[in-house]
């Protein structure tokens, strides 16, 4: 419920499932990551067009709003879509 999520893949791979919001609600995402290129992978319960984002190095971002029973991409830096 919090609208913005930082996600430390420096270890290893971060699998982050993002379950359906309420109508309205913007969630933001942040591969917060020291180093490496190790994968965010975000699976939202719906994700309007896609089944998942890829956040794959630091800094790289993904902002979602929830609408109409979707999460839907609405900004974001670097990120990639399955």
């Amino acid at each position: 419920t919090s609208p913005v999520t930082e996600v430390n893949a420096t270890s290893g791979a971060a699998p982050v499932t993002l379950a359906d919001g309420s109508n309205g609600q913007i969630k933001t995402i942040i591969n917060v990551s020291t180093s490496g290129t190790n994968a965010v992978t975000i699976t939202p319960s719906n994700l309007r067009g896609y089944t998942s984002i890829v956040l794959n190095a630091p800094g790289e971002t993904v902002t979602c709003m929830f609408k109409n029973s979707n999460w839907n991409i609405i900004a974001g830096n670097g990120y990639t879509t399955a």
